[in-house]
């Protein structure tokens, strides 16, 4: 299975998903870059401030080198899975702020 906005609710019980309507979000931020760092670490910030009900701040993200994340991401609606890990075990979460890709080399 593809992740997807429709494949959402056919993941396991465990794997935390955006508490919001992906669908309704609006761009608020341009990121430069939208390398590996952004998506683990700020976007999830973004998702967070997403779910407390802040619809006006998801991310369009710029690649300023190459298509690939664009190319990775749009089949799976922009949605991406990080994986959180601490000494107690491991965590699944899909990740939605994502909601553009601009690609400008």
């Amino acid at each position: 299975m593809r992740l997807s906005l429709g494949a959402l609710d056919r993941l396991p019980a465990d794997c935390g998903r955006p508490a919001y309507d992906v669908a309704r979000v609006r761009v608020g931020i341009v990121h430069l870059g939208i390398g590996a760092f952004h998506r683990a670490h700020q976007a999830i910030y973004v998702d967070d401030q997403l779910a407390a009900g802040e619809i006006g701040w998801a991310v369009c993200g710029v690649s300023l080198r190459s298509p690939e994340t664009a190319e990775a991401l749009s089949p799976q609606d922009g949605l991406y899975t990080v994986a959180i890990r601490s000494g107690t075990g491991e965590h699944l979460r899909v990740i939605g702020a994502v909601r553009r890709f601009l690609v400008a080399p």
